[in-house]
């Protein structure tokens, strides 16, 4: 059996304490109970544990303000080859009501390894809203997309798999690490794809 990073819940996404894990594996503990997806991790042991750049991050926004922007950049965790490097990855961004929990809006950001993008809140994540939201909840997933496509809306499925390597910030304060359980996973997916069946990309990001 595979090594499971200790205190892992069934139903939760967790890491390998130690050894190298494939993407898309899944590791099983117990009678049929599912951990998780082990993410693309390289020979990472129990002293990397706390790394920043984990694929699911959330950071809440109790007075935002129409210039609000968070800062997004990829550390080349995931990068496998060195020259040309490879590794980009899909920020996949969900903003939710932080009265309600539902998901406002969602959209998509492409960044390259050793790269940093900037995306404004109000005018890229939420479109620019008709009533624009007094506070807001902002969860992150970093995904591969497929073939360096990325859609909000099938993160965690077929090759579009979770991986690492995702910095973000808000005002120089750096997002907060989560736990990401599969029926939160598959919720966030589906509400994305309800709003955005081809997948959305933030304006930010869209190539000039």
């Amino acid at each position: 059996m595979p090594d499971v990073e200790r205190g892992c819940v069934a139903g939760s996404i967790c890491f390998r304490s130690r050894g190298i894990a494939l993407a898309g594996e899944v590791v099983t503990v117990g009678r049929n109970a599912l951990v998780g997806v082990a993410m693309v991790l390289w020979g990472v042991t129990a002293a990397f544990g706390q790394a920043a750049d984990t694929p699911y991050q959330i950071r809440a926004i109790a007075n935002l303000k129409p210039k609000d922007t968070i800062v997004v950049s990829n550390s080349g965790a995931s990068s496998t080859v060195a020259s040309p490097q490879n590794g980009s990855l899909c920020a996949n961004v969900y903003a939710l009501s932080a009265g309600s929990g539902i998901l406002l809006e969602c959209c998509s950001c492409l960044v390259g390894p050793d790269t940093l993008t900037s995306i404004p809140v109000v005018s890229d994540i939420l479109a620019n809203p008709k009533h624009r939201p007094s506070s807001v909840v902002l969860k992150v997933m970093a995904s591969t997309g497929t073939s360096q496509v990325c859609n909000g809306g099938t993160v965690g499925t077929g090759a579009d798999v979770l991986v690492t390597g995702m910095l973000l910030w808000k005002d120089q304060i750096p997002f907060t690490s989560a736990t990401l359980s599969a029926a939160e996973l598959t919720h966030l997916d589906a509400e994305c794809a309800a709003k955005h069946p081809s997948g959305n990309t933030c304006p930010a990001c869209t190539p000039q």
